[in-house]
């Protein structure tokens, strides 16, 4: 008797084991299915104001200058996305549009601290709050945070793609002169949005790496894990959001210039992943390093901006190409 309740018991677990097997492998190959470009936006967009105020961005005072919208339109069926747009004060005809994937810490608002010299060199920037961020925060325990992370990763992707058809409907968006700035988780991100949306001219890739298991050693990410979660954190990532991996995703962006930004110093996004993911993007390419730990941690911040003002002349002389 307690020799067939074995067997049973061995059986029962062998086919839960198989199903979940089958139902992760199912799941993981259809991870970013589910982007319909021809479900209503349902968009409502703000009065455009004027800002005009100063900012501390990376220990910087820093004036600001632009006009300002906010947005909300449906990512999906019942699923509202906040957006922030921000536009040059005077423009005569349509705008190049920068779409910016914040960081896993940041909301859409960080946008503002930096668009200045972006309007004023005649681009619009958007930004979203992604999933589990700002306005579209989750709470709850260790399963509901875990299966958010894994569901940010692809909905980064589906959103920015909605953000796009939202921009492409608006006069005042050059609609063929799109780009990206996608800096940390945003650059990760970004990766497999470029891979997936070829309305995208080029992009910038702000201390951007590849490989999970590389990126879960580095030490500013161990030192806030928990000491008997350090061994296993890098498996454990690859098996929670694996399709997004980012080395999966470079090889289909060749053709689309990628500009890579990343620091020497940085003990989030370690130089090696930042030189894994370059290696497996395809040409055009170019990667750039800076003497910077993550920008949200480096007190040099004339430094970062030197960063960003880079960025901005390798975007202008893409858009120069286009325009």
């Amino acid at each position: 008797m307690r020799r067939r309740l074995l067997w049973a018991f061995l059986i029962v677990l062998a086919l839960s084991v198989g199903g979940c097997s089958a139902a992760k492998i199912y799941a993981d190959r259809h991870f970013y299915d589910g982007y319909d470009s021809t479900a209503p936006l349902n968009a409502k967009a703000s009065e455009p104001e004027r800002v005009e105020r100063t900012v501390e961005a990376f220990h910087q005072q820093t004036p600001t200058r632009y006009r300002k919208q906010r947005v909300e339109l449906e990512a999906r069926p019942g699923e509202r996305m906040p957006v922030i747009l921000t536009m040059p004060m005077e423009a005569a005809a349509p705008v190049p549009v920068i779409v910016f994937l914040h960081g896993s810490h940041q909301d859409k608002e960080f946008v503002e601290e930096i668009c200045t010299p972006f309007n004023e060199a005649g681009f619009a920037m958007a930004s979203f709050d992604q999933y589990m961020r700002g306005e579209r925060s989750v709470k709850g325990g260790v399963l509901t945070m875990v299966t958010a992370y894994r569901e940010r990763c692809w909905k980064t992707v589906h959103d920015a793609r909605r953000l796009i058809d939202y921009l492409q409907t608006r006069p005042d968006i050059a609609h063929d002169r799109i780009y990206l700035v996608g800096a940390s988780y945003g650059a990760i991100t970004g990766t497999a949005l470029l891979a997936q949306e070829k309305r995208i001219q080029a992009a910038d890739l702000v201390v951007g790496g590849g490989n999970l298991r590389l990126l879960s050693k580095a030490p500013e990410v161990r030192r806030e894990l928990p000491g008997w979660l350090v061994p296993a954190a890098g498996p454990l990532l690859a098996f929670i959001i694996g399709p997004a991996e980012p080395l999966r995703h470079a090889p289909a962006i060749a053709g689309i210039p990628v500009l890579m930004q990343n620091g020497s110093k940085d003990g989030v996004v370690i130089p090696e992943a930042g030189e894994a993911l370059f290696a497996a993007l395809g040409q055009p390419k170019e990667l750039r390093w800076y003497p910077v730990n993550h920008p949200d941690r480096e007190k040099n911040g004339e430094e970062v901006i030197k960063m960003l003002a880079d960025g901005l002349k390798w975007l202008k002389d893409q858009d120069l190409k286009r325009g």
